[in-house]
């Protein structure tokens, strides 16, 4: 059963109080900070860790995997030496000043490198005949995602590929498999291989070549092998694909360069019809007619300068050298050769072009305009950061300012509300009678008004009670008037008999003042809205036929009126 890993940092924390200081603080620091760690399940780093450790995005930048697998690949400097603890966190010792860290000692190397080819990668964006060669996908997360993923050898780009390393994460047939991993001195030589489609045989015959994949069983069958493990049973809702791999793949032997007859041949002259390596093409090829000539890959396989036993990964700018991982390591671990920057040279295709005169100038040329419009963009997107952050402050303050002129708006206008009550308190206390005893005078001459008021009231009413029994008793006295109509116009009259104060005139009791509502039933003093003359012109009183009729004395001819009287009285019609 394989033992759990303790998370990183949680064993110095479980130990910490028998750790001395420095150790206690350097752990606690690195706790936080980015370090090399296998996963669980894993008994050894992969390019994957490398990826997340330079900060490489795959699906922003798929053409810089190259670079976490170099590093990967690069063994420690002679003046180091790489450990790794219980929780499968990497650590480094540096044998000269003997000290640890959990920073790789190749790091800023390859930081350096990553920078450089960053922006060589914006360059090649303005050049699109280059621009066309690189693959621009993640295969890397390609082959983290399909355990079996069956692509072309990604080294030489002819052969289909047989085995996938599973720390590489790249697939390769047998040969190149061999010319990068057999003889490698650094950590390749401990990989680890899956067999593809084309590489395996029927996992049941073990015979034929695998034509079906079983996504279930995760494993190859030919058809008869498939068909009679998959005829009964739980087996016959397994998923599955077809494998198209051919039974005649061969692999194309070396060819040397007919040029220097020495070193292997790269490439073949679409016109001259002859086999070069990547020196004596460019030697042969330089000037002329002949610089317009195509080649055509024949073998992507050039091995190290150096040691001449592993496949050439990557190319020295400085030097102008193919060179294994290795080599170039060991080559650059002191002076200034630490300095020198590489190139990937897995894709030879794209190396010859960027080895191109023609090329070079262009980068020559575009390498500074593309700072420049860098710089500019990154001034550009601070700008629009700063000029955030301005607005963000700016919102701050005057929010601030809002509350804090709200607040003395309020405090101002509370003080004036406090003075306005301050100063009604002292006018009332100025004119309001002071002691109990002013008080009570004050309500006892108050109610003595009002007592009057009712009395003078009562008396008005009263005498218009015997105005009105005057008027009835001498209407038959005067043989012009006609009694009957008297009588009735006094009775229609507010406040006679068949009326009351209140319901002629559509008050209540508690509309009328305190004297009124003491008045007695008869003509009323009070005269509404509807019945004033000086309003609707209309005329109140015996004068009109009755309470509900008004007349217009301005539009009335009276002399008719008078006749027409005069008529009815001595009946003449």
């Amino acid at each position: 059963m394989e033992e759990k890993r303790p998370n990183f940092g949680g064993e110095a924390e479980r130990i910490g109080t028998r750790l001395d200081q420095a150790t206690d603080e350097f752990l606690k620091e690195t706790k936080s900070c980015r370090a090399l760690q296998i996963p669980p399940g894993q008994d050894q780093l992969s390019a994957m860790e490398f990826v997340a450790y330079l900060g490489i995005n795959l699906q922003l930048e798929p053409e810089l995997a190259w670079i976490a697998r170099e590093m990967l690949a690069a063994p420690m400097p002679p003046q180091a030496s790489m450990k790794v603890s219980k929780a499968g966190v990497c650590y480094f010792h540096d044998l000269i000043n003997d000290y640890y860290t959990i920073e790789h000692p190749l790091t800023q190397r390859y930081l350096k490198v990553l920078e450089r080819q960053r922006l060589d990668l914006l360059c090649l964006r303005t050049k699109p005949s280059v621009n066309g060669l690189l693959f621009s996908q993640p295969d890397m997360l390609f082959h983290k995602q399909f355990r079996n993923l069956q692509i072309p050898c990604q080294s030489c780009g002819v052969m289909q590929s047989t085995l996938k390393c599973n720390q590489c994460l790249m697939s390769f047939c047998q040969a190149c498999a061999d010319s990068l991993h057999k003889n490698a001195l650094g950590p390749r030589k401990n990989h680890t291989f899956l067999t593809t489609a084309c590489g395996s045989l029927c996992s049941t015959c073990a015979v034929k070549k695998p034509q079906v994949f079983c996504a279930n069983c995760e494993d190859y069958f030919c058809f008869k092998c498939f068909e009679d493990m998959h005829r009964r049973g739980n087996r016959l809702q397994h998923k599955s694909m077809l494998v198209s791999v051919s039974d005649g793949d061969v692999i194309e032997p070396q060819k040397r360069c007919e040029e220097c007859e020495d070193r292997p041949a790269a490439f073949a002259c679409d016109y001259c019809l002859d086999n070069y390596c990547v020196q004596c093409f460019w030697k042969c090829h330089f000037n002329g007619h002949r610089r317009q000539h195509t080649a055509s890959k024949v073998s992507v396989v050039p091995m190290c300068n150096q040691c001449q036993n592993v496949r050439a990964t990557i190319f020295s700018e400085q030097t102008q050298e193919l060179m294994c991982t290795e080599c170039f390591t060991m080559l650059h671990a002191k002076g200034n050769r630490m300095l020198h920057l590489f190139m990937d040279a897995m894709d030879l295709l794209i190396l010859l072009e960027r080895l191109d005169p023609a090329f070079q100038e262009h980068m020559r040329r575009a390498r500074p305009r593309v700072l420049w419009a860098l710089s500019q963009l990154q001034g550009w997107v601070k700008g629009i950061e700063a000029r955030r952050n301005f607005k963000k402050r700016k919102d701050v303050v005057l929010m601030i300012q809002r509350r804090w002129r709200g607040v003395l708006t309020r405090r101002r206008l509370l003080g004036m509300l406090h003075m306005h009550k301050w100063k009604r308190r002292q006018v009332n206390n100025y004119f309001l009678p002071k002691t109990a005893a002013e008080r009570r005078a004050v309500k006892q001459k108050t109610t003595s008004i009002l007592a009057a008021k009712d009395v003078t009231t009562r008396a008005a009413n009263q005498s218009l009670r015997e105005l009105r029994e005057t008027i009835l008793q001498t209407s038959q006295a005067d043989p012009l008037e006609d009694a009957a109509m008297t009588r009735d116009s006094m009775e229609n009259l507010p406040g006679g008999p068949g009326h009351t104060a209140a319901s002629s005139f559509g008050f209540t009791n508690q509309g009328f003042p305190a004297a009124a509502q003491t008045m007695p039933s008869g003509v009323s003093p009070y005269t509404s809205y509807d019945q004033s003359t000086r309003f609707n012109g209309s005329l109140t009183g015996p004068i009109g036929i009755g309470a509900g009729t008004s007349q217009d004395l301005s539009k009335k001819d009276m002399r008719k009126v008078r006749d027409d009287t005069l008529r009815k009285m001595t009946q003449l019609d």
